[in-house]
């Protein structure tokens, strides 16, 4: 059984987003092809990830599945109270924000709350984050989405905790599978050892996302991001935006998480009989 989705494709269809007979003609494809069914909201997004363009969108929905199934330790058991969810959750903040950017961008952050090294574990963050990203699409389908990642308490002693086969997988899956489009990502409170860093995780990175990260000091001037980057309004609180702040968001993150719980399941059903039919 196909994953529900909570937004209708017609009506992303009649506002004009996706073309019809485009539409049509990838539910036309997916009939001859070795997968599982999959919704006409799933399609919807697979369109809107790649500009409405049926060749990317299919090597997209290809991928998709692919990732998916070679990393169950990112995608099988997907709720708020496995275990390894639940540390995640212990060890950092997810959250979505309720207010999207003027080009219709969802904006998803992430903060370090927990700084001891060993209480961080890199698959189970992985995992999270991926949950709350695909929150995202659930109701209303963006056209983008923003990650805003604060490194504040992270340190060198969390290199040793940086995995190269499950960052291989996530990283691939952002840049082959994922059904939308990442358009803006911010690192604030930039560690003075981001280089370290960067040098683990780059090979994995195509030029296209490497260069879209932007690193921000601590000292930086959140007036300044406001201008450039993010309104105010899209932002919490605690960093001079005008949302509740980023805990109250966190918690009411969850929340819309554990209402989930029946789509992750059956995505995660749909995952395993790609995985049957291979």
């Amino acid at each position: 059984m196909a994953p529900k989705l909570q937004f209708a494709a017609k009506t992303v269809i009649d506002q004009g987003r996706v073309p019809r007979e485009t539409f049509e003609e990838l539910k036309q494809w997916c009939l001859l092809q070795n997968l599982p069914v999959l919704s006409d909201e799933q399609l919807i997004l697979f369109l809107l990830s790649c500009y409405n363009v049926l060749d990317a969108t299919k090597n997209t929905i290809h991928a998709y599945f692919k990732c998916k199934h070679e990393a169950p330790e990112l995608f099988y058991n997907r709720n708020m109270e496995a275990e390894d969810v639940l540390k995640a959750c212990k060890t950092c903040e997810f959250a979505v924000f309720p207010v999207k950017t003027a080009n219709n961008e969802a904006v998803v952050m992430l903060k370090l709350q927990e700084s001891a090294y060993y209480k961080f574990h890199l698959e189970a963050i992985m995992k999270t984050l991926l949950m709350v990203g695909e929150l995202t699409l659930y109701q209303d389908p963006p056209d983008g989405l923003v990650q805003v990642i604060d490194m504040k308490g992270f340190g060198l002693l969390h290199l040793t905790r940086l995995r190269i086969g499950p960052l291989r997988k996530f990283f691939q899956y952002v840049q082959e599978g994922v059904p939308c489009r990442l358009k803006q990502i911010h690192v604030l409170n930039t560690v003075y050892f981001i280089d370290k860093i960067m040098k683990i995780v780059k090979p994995f990175m195509k030029e296209e996302l490497y260069n879209m990260i932007k690193f921000h000091p601590a000292h930086m001037k959140m007036g300044d991001f406001f201008e450039k980057y993010l309104p105010m309004d899209c932002l919490p609180e605690d960093y001079g935006g005008s949302l509740p702040k980023l805990n109250v968001l966190s918690c009411q993150t969850y929340d819309m998480i554990r209402g989930l719980e029946r789509f992750y399941r059956d995505e995660e059903e749909q995952v395993r009989s790609y995985k049957m039919k291979k």
